[in-house]
Parts: structure tokens; sequence; C-alpha cells
């Protein structure tokens, strides 16, 4: 039965205009009840594709209106008299809009030219309602939660993979704001999102910065020489600003520094945005750093190494480095510590996998066109072990779980992409149950 289900002015209150996005592209009203506002019968041929950009919401549709068949672009809105209100009126953009679809029908409205547009208002069954507005209130850790067992478990894992490539082109915009900055030097992008990996979450920008501020040609003059690789890492993070008198180590690094400063005119970052608090001391943007300047003085063709890389194995063998002797006795300068080799560990290798390296196999495979490098970036999450964060602990309990890497990162993207923000107009999961609760 086609009808309202509660008064229209307390509806249209509580949704949006999503809510007859979603009605309209899945065509969930009563065909038997179109009719314009002057009583024309509408049939709908075609709904039209959906605009995201500026523009009609709906374009290339094909109605028919009291027997006349249109071709055009059809608008969406709560009320008729949000046409006037937004502007379209007198914006060219709605002048090829065919029809006009509602939720209330409470103004006539005018095109750009001076015509009156038909206006539609949509009829359709109040359990959608009911079905959308009770997800929208559930207050559970997922709106879906308690219906999550009535989902064929394989449906969910396709859906699911497409989160996986949503996620990973997430990453586009940053690195295609990076090739920008670097004139499209590939080599130069992986060495700064290198960098902000081993910065882990609350260091990454700093050390993003640090790696903008010290191009890669620098270091490469240098590569040979771990200590004035490592002058190089530590003068530009600020951190050789002091006089440390009694620690030899940092005393040479200073000097070094001083060297390849002027040669260079380098400018050192403020020491203010580096981060140490709350941090394990293996953690420590200084270990973290020493560790990353290794990495540099040990591979001199690093970009080909990674791009060419075949398997987990191999890509693994490239990231077991080590910071130099003198952080096997610190973790800040000039306070000695227990002696403990600080390894960038399984657990750090696996992060950067997931943060850096395969995000930019698969923007680069796209970028190129390369189905492989595509491929090995989805294979590699296959064969990761899923992260363990609350995320993926509380789909386990809902009864989602993840056996890799490739399926945690699925489902971290559904979280906080569509559950937080309550978009489950847009997920497979929501709209199925707004259709069939």
């Amino acid at each position: 039965m086609y009808l309202y289900s509660i008064p229209r002015q307390l509806f249209l209150m509580a949704i949006n205009e999503f809510f007859l996005h979603f009605l309209w592209k899945e065509r969930l009203y009563d065909p038997e009840s179109l009719v314009t506002d002057n009583n024309q019968m509408v049939e709908i041929i075609n709904p039209g594709t959906e605009n995201k950009d500026a523009g009609p919401d709906f374009m290339d549709a094909r109605i028919r209106i009291g027997g006349t068949l249109w071709a055009g672009n059809v608008e969406i809105h709560l009320r008729a008299s949000d046409w006037m209100a937004h502007g379209h009126y007198k914006d060219p953009l709605y002048d090829s809009v065919i029809l006009h679809v509602v939720g209330e029908n409470d103004q006539t409205i005018f095109s750009a030219g001076g015509d009156a547009l038909p206006v539609m208002t949509l009829i359709y069954d109040q359990k959608l309602e009911e079905n959308y507005l009770s997800l929208k209130k559930n207050r559970e850790w997922v709106a879906c939660r308690p219906y999550l067992h009535r989902f064929d478990p394989f449906r969910i894992r396709m859906f699911l993979g497409q989160l996986v490539v949503e996620r990973l082109e997430k990453y586009t915009s940053e690195i295609e704001a990076e090739m920008q900055r670097t004139k499209n030097d590939w080599e130069e992008v992986l060495y700064r999102f290198l960098a902000r990996g081993f910065g882990l979450r609350v260091n990454a920008h700093p050390f993003l910065l640090l790696a903008r501020s010290l191009p890669l040609s620098y270091l490469a003059k240098h590569r040979d020489n771990l200590r004035l690789v490592e002058a190089l890492f530590f003068g530009q993070a600020g951190w050789l600003q002091s006089e440390l008198f009694g620690d030899p180590y940092y005393e040479a690094l200073k000097k070094d520094y001083h060297f390849v400063q002027q040669k260079f005119s380098l400018q050192p970052l403020p020491t203010h945005i580096w981060r140490f608090l709350r941090l394990r001391p293996s953690n420590f943007p200084t270990v973290r750093l020493a560790q990353f300047a290794r990495l540099i003085h040990e591979n001199e063709h690093l970009y080909s190494r990674i791009m060419e890389a075949r398997d987990l194995n191999t890509l693994r063998e490239i990231f077991k480095v080590a910071a130099g002797e003198y952080w096997e006795t610190h973790y800040v300068f000039n306070k000695p510590a227990k002696s403990q080799k600080k390894t960038f560990g399984t657990q750090a290798f696996q992060t950067l996998l997931i943060n850096v390296i395969i995000p930019l196999y698969f923007i680069y495979g796209k970028r190129t066109g390369s189905d492989e490098f595509r491929e090995k970036a989805l294979d590699l999450l296959e064969q990761l072990p899923p992260e363990k964060n609350q995320i993926i602990r509380k789909w386990a309990e809902a009864g989602i779980g993840a056996d890799s890497a490739f399926y945690s990162q699925a489902l971290v993207q559904l979280k906080n992409e569509y559950c937080n923000p309550g978009r489950c107009l847009e997920c497979r999961i929501g709209r199925k149950l707004i259709i069939n609760l």
C-alpha cells in the first residue's frame, strides 16, 4: 500500500533529500500514482543517472508526461519551494530539467525562462519510511547490527571487496597532490610517503614535512655514509640545535649537518611539531628516523626494489633495517638506556604496507593503466593478517569477522565512511534493510 505514515511536515523534518534520491533511483514508488501538479500522468521510462557534480540531481532521464516523451534532467527536493530557495530558477544549468520531484508540493516553480515546471509529489510505501527512520534512530554500534544475521555472508564479502577498492582510492587525492608538488616524480613521492609511514599516525605529518624539506636527491649524494644521512635527517628535524657536551655522536652529527646545511641551504623544521608523549620509547620519532636513515643508506635503488618486488617476502627483506649503533643504547640524544636493538618490526612493516606501499601500488596501477600493480596491491592485502583494533573486534562481535587485511581494511572503511556518518542509503546492507526490513 502506498501512502504516508506520518504527517508530511513531521516526516520532512526527519529525513533529507538523499532518501528521496534513493526512492527515485531504486524506483521505489507507486507507478500508478505518479501525476504532476496539474494532474498529468507520469511514466518513468529511465530515471536517469545520479549526478554527483554541480547541476540537476539526475541526468539523461526519459519520462513520459501526459502522453509526451521528454528527455532531460530531474531535480529532487524535499519541498517544491526549495527550487526557489536554492536559486535554480535563475541558473542556466537547470534549464534542462523536465521534472521536479518533491516530498511536498508547496509552491509553483518556474525555469530561468519563466516557464512553469511540472512538479510531481513522490508517493511510496509507508514501510520504507519506517525502516529508514528506524535505522536512523538506532543507537547500536552500527545501526544495522540487530539485523546482520539475516544477510548472506557471501554477499557481505562481495560488498566488502568493493569497499577495499574504495578505501585504496581514498589515498588518490593525497598522492595526486604530492605528484603535483614533485612534478610527477614517482620516486620522490614514494620517498615522502615512506617517511610519513615511518612516522606512524602520531608523527606522520612531521615526517612528511621533513621529507619535503629534504629532497631525495640531496640524500643520494651522501647515501653511502650513514652518519651523513643521519645528520641530514636529525638536523632537518631541528634536533641538532642544542649544546649537548659529552655526547660525541651528537656533536659529530651537529658538525656534519652544519656542513651539508650550508651546502644545500637547508632550513630546519621547528622542534615543537614532534610528538613523544604517550608513545612507547621504541616508537619515538628519533628511533623511527634513525631506522628510516638506515633504510635510505642501505638501498641505492629503493624505488626500483619496492616497485619490482614480486611478493611479501621480498618486500619484508627490504625493510629489515635497524637503527644505528648509537640507538641501541638510546631513545633520545644524551640519555643512555638499556641496550636493545631497534629493529623495524613485523607490525610496523605490515602497517607501512597497508598505509603506504599497497595504496601507492594501487594508485600507480590506476594512473598508468597497469592491472599488474592493482592486482598486486589486492593480493598483498589478502596475504597480510587482519589488523587488531577496536573496530575489527566490534565487527567480530556483530558476526562479521576478518581473516586478512583485505577484509579488515574493508570493515574499517564501512564503519568510518558509512556507519559513523549515517550513510545507510549508500550502503548495500542499509539499502537492503530499508527495502526488506
